[in-house]
């Protein structure tokens, strides 16, 4: 399957998508963003139907309503993003990331343990 990149709104909805099991409508959507929520009905509309072309996101339509679910399930998105930010950032070195993240103090000793015992049991 080939994933595309989501932008972050479109990452907002994805995610309250994934967390139901089932469809999803307009206005669940809206529900789960909850209070603080600044988007109107028609920016989730747009943001899904981006989703859709994205083929990330399936609609079935049922008279005026769409009901939405994922294509890509949130670990097979992950596991993309991880594999592009490596590419883009680190020329797709591992090795150059945890130099990154150690030189940076991002990770500690205790860390590098847990990854190399890790690695022993891959």
């Amino acid at each position: 399957m080939n994933i595309v990149k989501i932008s972050e709104a479109e990452y907002e909805i994805m995610k309250i998508i994934w967390d139901v099991d089932g469809e999803v409508t307009t206005a669940d959507i809206i529900e789960k963003l909850g209070e603080d929520n600044t988007w109107k009905h028609t920016t989730i509309l747009t943001l899904a139907k981006r989703l859709v072309e994205k083929n990330v996101l399936k609609v079935r339509k049922k008279g005026r309503i769409n009901y939405y679910s994922p294509v890509v399930n949130k670990d097979e998105y992950k596991s993309y993003q991880a594999e592009d930010f490596l590419e883009e950032m680190y020329g797709g070195s591992v090795k150059s990331l945890v130099a990154s993240l150690y030189n940076n103090k991002k990770i500690d000793e205790e860390d590098i343990k847990e990854l190399k015992d890790w690695i022993r049991r891959v």
